[in-house]
């Protein structure tokens, strides 16, 4: 596929890497928010929710094994819950923001400035890039060892760039700017294409991770807000305001043929608010949206109807659905004893 054949450049640095081998029962998982001066953990099966005090937390890092990292920046803590026992696990003095990639859960990436692989759990630097990324506000591994890192201000204002960072070959693969109106970026390892949200344009846009290239663009019924790729149904869904209080879910089923991008079929609903944030279950057969009023409802693919709803305190932060039962490390390879080498493995 041409639009395919121009991620070359990135194959060759190790960008994409191969999917996760699905599992037979996918776990419902846990929605996890970050709300004013808590963090909301809620079962999508039973209903419950439960909130725990965090303080001023921002965006909110999976890890695995069930754990969930919320660092409050202002207090300088962070918060570790233990997802499988919907319970704090620990808590911590200093920020610590784990971006973990898709395959390794023995090491992950930090991005504060320079940008550092460093093991898990022992938290010993692995290898460094001095890529100056002073405000990343959104990260995203495309394998366990490259990252794409949104910058934009503290509040999310520009101007906006886009990094990728290779700690294989440890080099900024590159730096571009981006439309100040870019808000939230993600991936589709299925098409091996980025999309990020446009608010100026009303759109979704699709583009070549490696030149950043257009192959689709996709309008919706206001500015959106976030959007979503369900990999394993070949989709992509987007959130937005449409007007008078309300929003739109619209979902796109995509199709590559002959080289060329396409969409297969479209759907909308109507949403009752304004939609914030959005995820996706680990089985992708529900989504979550957050709103600006504090609730979050899940969503049916199947019938697109509300299947359940959580009342939260606020408008949510951050909204992530995470997969508790994601394997955890197996023991370090090295012994405290006599210590090799750290090493990067490519």
């Amino acid at each position: 596929m041409r639009f395919l054949r121009r991620l070359l450049p990135f194959v060759v640095f190790g960008l994409i890497a191969p999917g996760v081998a699905a599992k037979d029962e996918p776990s419902p998982g846990v929605i996890a928010a970050s709300v004013a001066e808590v963090v909301a953990l809620a079962d999508p099966v039973t209903g419950q929710l439960k909130t725990f005090e965090a303080g001023t937390v921002g965006w909110l890092y999976e890890g695995p094994a069930g754990l969930l990292f919320a660092p409050d920046l202002i207090a300088g803590k962070t918060t570790v819950f233990n997802l499988r026992a919907v319970a704090v696990a620990d808590r911590i003095d200093g920020v610590t923001v784990p971006h973990f990639g898709p395959k390794l859960p023995d090491r992950y990436i930090v991005v504060a400035g320079d940008v550092l692989m460093v093991s898990y759990p022992d938290r010993a630097v692995i290898g460094t890039v001095e890529a100056e990324i002073d405000y990343p506000w959104q990260v995203v591994m495309i394998s366990d060892s490259v990252l794409l890192a949104l910058e934009k201000g503290p509040l999310g204002e520009g101007p906006t760039y886009l990094s990728a960072v290779d700690m294989v070959s440890r080099q900024i693969v590159y730096r571009r700017k981006l439309p100040d109106s870019v808000g939230r970026i993600g991936l589709s390892r299925e098409f091996g294409l980025l999309v990020y949200t446009d608010a100026a344009s009303g759109a979704v846009r699709l583009v070549d991770p490696a030149t950043l290239s257009p192959v689709l663009t996709l309008a919706t019924a206001g500015p959106a807000n976030d959007a979503v790729f369900l990999d394993s149904i070949k989709m992509l869904a987007a959130v937005s305001p449409s007007g008078k209080g309300g929003g739109e879910l619209r979902l796109w089923k995509l199709k590559a043929k002959k080289g060329e991008l396409s969409v297969k079929k479209e759907e909308s609903a109507a949403l009752d608010g304004i939609p914030l944030r959005i995820a996706h279950s680990p089985a992708e057969d529900l989504l979550a949206v957050a709103f600006e009023g504090g609730r979050i409802d899940v969503i049916s693919l199947d019938s697109l109807e509300v299947v359940r709803t959580f009342e939260l305190p606020a408008a949510p932060r951050d909204v992530v659905w995470c997969d508790p039962s994601r394997p955890g490390p197996m023991a370090p390879e090295w012994s405290s004893d006599s210590p090799p080498e750290l090493r990067m493995d490519p």
